[in-house]
Order: structure tokens, then sequence, then C-alpha cells
């Protein structure tokens, strides 16, 4: 049937191959050819492919695959085009000259001609991209909509531009004179937000404002089952991907809104999820697990009222328990955090500030006593515990921990005299816990009150008033650390 539109037409449609990665081509090329009569044109990469299958393919240049784009009466229809990464192709030479002339400059060049065509040519670029192509000449005669093409026009846009602004990074790293100490930090003289648009959300922090959420966020998780996401559980499965990835022993937490309500370490998952899960703020609050749970600990969560479960895997049981509810949201770890999402990004008047994700490790060893007391042996554990879960915390931030159980944490406070005083309204029982500050501002004032109620050790980062802090702490008792980073977050 497509042949003969083709026929009708008075020549063969024309389909440009220009590739790097063949994945996927020689399967759209047969379609191409074999059900919808087009004639096919590629670079040596696809001619190499598709000959050696058999496939007719012509020789069509680089750098004559635009003329022949822009020239209407050359009939091409379709232009499948992909390229290498500048960064990868990058670091494949050594002088900034060679890699300049190994770049795909005429594959974009393709692309990009493809792209000003819209009206007549359609452009893909991605392999998964290839079977909706041949379902849309299938459903249209062996023609591509107008809206097909626009879509995937506007993709090719942004990917060529996405080329040239990776390459000026390139140069701006490896060709000048002086290197640029910021640029070699990850911190070019520009920034550039190309993120797609993955899905758009129901409502923002608030019921009245809109959102969307941009970026690879799907290549990290997948979701098994339950309602979609919010703005408010993305916001609490990032910070329980960060948190849990703190730990090497099984740990599990809950996180309501994108803070921390409570979390555990030890050496059985199952009790450490059930205990959390008493936890009075379980209802309503997501479950991340560094483990597998089993049905048995999925079914305490689920009457628990949790909205969500985060953990490595699911088995298919498992899966079956949780889509049977229909209520919770259940997701798996796909992949470890990519380099983008370890930058933080945040809004100002007029730009954004970025800064590097704090992920140097809790290291007891460059803690230094302050106080004439020692800490116990048990101590450490519980102080690395309250470490590891403080600086994910807002500041200013006091954890208050037993073993390696969260009891309580004060959050988000103005001071941390302000968050010693919500421990104390709190009512929880302090005695032979640690308390971890994320603040070097800590008040001397209120060392003696923590001794009093039953804390045994504090530890609190460098750059505060240590002579008044050691005082303090002498004078009643009170075990006293110092580590040298800050965890301050504001």
């Amino acid at each position: 049937m497509s042949k003969q539109v083709s026929e009708k037409r008075g020549m063969s449609s024309k389909a440009l191959i220009m590739v790097k990665d063949v994945s996927g081509v020689a399967s759209l090329a047969k379609s191409l050819v074999g059900e919808f009569g087009f004639e096919l044109w590629g670079n040596e990469i696809a001619c190499e492919a598709l000959t050696g299958l058999g496939v007719s393919i012509k020789l069509a240049k680089t750098s004559e695959a635009v003329a022949m784009i822009e020239n209407p009466a050359e009939a091409v229809r379709l232009v499948v085009a992909n390229f290498v990464d500048v960064e990868s192709a990058g670091r494949a030479f050594m002088s900034w000259k060679s890699a300049l002339s190994a770049f795909d400059r005429g594959i974009v060049s393709s692309l990009r001609a493809a792209a000003w065509a819209v009206d007549r040519v359609a452009v893909i670029g991605n392999p998964s991209d290839y079977d909706a192509a041949l379902q849309e000449l299938s459903e249209n005669g062996g023609k591509f909509r107008q809206a097909f093409r626009m879509e995937r026009a506007t993709a090719a846009f942004r990917a060529a531009s996405e080329f040239d602004f990776a390459v000026g990074q390139y140069l701006e790293v490896q060709g000048a004179d002086k290197p640029d100490m910021g640029a070699l930090s990850g911190y070019s003289k520009a920034l550039r937000f190309a993120w797609p648009r993955l899905q758009l959300l129901e409502h923002g922090e608030n019921g009245h404002q809109l959102a969307a959420l941009y970026g690879s966020f799907s290549e990290h998780f997948e979701q098994v089952c339950g309602p979609k996401l919010d703005y408010t559980s993305i916001l609490s499965v990032s910070k329980a991907a960060y948190l849990i990835g703190e730990f090497e022993k099984p740990a599990a937490a809950l996180l309501r809104n994108g803070k921390i309500v409570t979390a555990a370490c030890g050496s059985d998952l199952a009790e450490l999820v059930a205990g959390v899960l008493k936890d009075e703020d379980a209802r309503g609050s997501w479950l991340v697990a560094n483990g597998s749970l089993g049905e048995s600990v999925i079914s305490e969560a689920i009457e628990s009222g949790v909205v969500g479960i985060l953990s490595p895997d699911l088995t298919d049981s498992e899966r079956e328990l949780l889509s049977r509810t229909g209520k919770v949201s259940a997701l798996v770890s796909l992949t470890g955090l990519g380099y983008e999402a370890l930058q933080e990004i945040r809004s100002v008047a007029g730009g954004v500030l970025v800064q590097d994700k704090d992920r140097a490790p809790v290291n007891p060893m460059e803690w230094t006593p302050m106080s004439l007391a020692q800490p116990l042996v048990e101590d450490w554990e519980s102080l690395m515990f309250g470490a590891k879960v403080v600086r994910h915390a807002d500041s200013e931030a006091l954890a208050i921990v037993s073993g390696e159980r969260l009891i309580w944490l004060a959050a988000g406070e103005v001071s941390t005299r302000r968050a010693w005083q919500v421990v104390e309204e709190s009512g929880v029982g302090l005695d032979k816990t640690v308390a971890v500050f994320d603040s070097p501002e800590v008040d001397p004032k209120i060392l003696p009150r923590m001794k009093e109620f039953g804390v045994r050790v504090a530890l609190v980062t460098a750059g505060g008033d240590e002579q008044a802090l050691r005082d303090a702490a002498n004078s009643c008792g009170l075990v006293l650390l110092s580590a040298p980073k800050s965890w301050r977050k504001f």
C-alpha cells in the first residue's frame, strides 16, 4: 500500500541514516524499505552495518547530507541521526584540536537541517523512537503527520543546541592558555538547563500552585504501583535516596514532606522497619529501606498507613501485594545517583546558586575531644549514626540518638537553642542518649540542661566559641566532641 503511495509521488521517499549508534537501525531500515518503500542513504557507519545484512543503502557523506535535506527535490522525508556526546568523545583524544575535529559536527548539522525542514522532514535520534516512527507511518498511509514532525523537530533543536554548548564547555576547559579552575571543578562560565519535562504534577507544594518534574528522575527510580507521585512525595523520595545511601548496615527510615521523621540502623532489617513504623507520624509517611522487605513487613507497612515505599527491589509477590492495596506508591531503585544529582541548585533573585552536594564521608577519626570526660565505646556508633542523619535534615538541626536509632529530630529551627527547647518540650526520654548538632553555634548554656535531662555525649561542628563550650561541658560532666567539617545548611 505504501509503495503505491510512493509511486504516485513520482519518486521514492528518501530516509537519511546518519548515525554513530547503530542499535535498532537494522530493524528500522528493513521496515522502511519493505513496508513503506523508502530509498535509504546513510553515512559510512550505517552503510557498513546495513549492507552486511543485505539492506540496500547508498552512501551519503556528511558534507552532502545537509544539501540533500535542504533541497525539496531530493524528497528526503526522514532523517535518523545520533552522535557521541562531547564529553565521551573528548576523553578519547589527547589535544583539543584533535578532539574538535573528531566531534560529530556533520551529524549534528544534518540533525539541525532536518529540524529546520519540519514542514516536510521528520527527524529521530534515539533508538527508543524508532518504533514510534514506524507506527506513525503505518497509521498515516506512509506519511508523517505535522504534529509528529514538529514534536521531533523541537527535540532535535534541543539536542543540537546542547551539542554546541557542550563543545563550548570543552573548549573552555581544554583550549584556553590558562586552565579555568572553576570549569575544571564543574562550574563553567555559563550554566545551561536542558532537562526534559517528565510529567506535569496535579499541584505544587500547595494545592493552588502549578508544578512539573524535569530531568532524569525516572532513570533512577521505577514506580511499581500506586498513585502518581505528587510534589512532596518526589521530595521525600529524593531525600530518602540520599539518606539511605549513608548506611552499609541494614537501615530504614520514615520521611514526610521531604523531611526525616525517624531512622534506625542495625543488624535485622525486619526489626528496624517494625521499630520505625511504631512512630506516631508513620501514617502518611514514606518508608525507605536498603534491603529486601518481605511480604510480612510490607503488610505491616500498609497497615501502618504509609503512603509510599522505596527499596532496592521488590519480588513479584511483593509487587502483587502492594498492587492490591491501590493506595501505596512503591518505587525501586534502578541506578546510583549520577553527577547531576550530586549538585544542589537553589533559585535566588535573578539566578541560581549551585553547590556540591555534601557527600564527604563521616569520619570519626577527625573528631576532637573537647571535654575532660571521654566517650564510651558504644557512644561512637551512636554519634556516627547521628552525624549521618543530621546532615540530611534542615538547619538548625539537633538529632537525639539512642544506640543507632533516632529518638528525636529538631530541624529547621532558627537556632540550636530553639532546637534544644523543642527537644525539652517533647517530653521524650533522654537517658543515656547522644546529641548531634549540625551547627558550630551551640549556646553553651544548654549543655548543663542536656546533661540534666540524661544526654551523655554531644557532638558539635568546629567554629563556635570552643572555650565557652569546653568550660560548660566540664562544669557539668558532659562529654563534648568537635567535628572539623560543618554539616550546616541554610
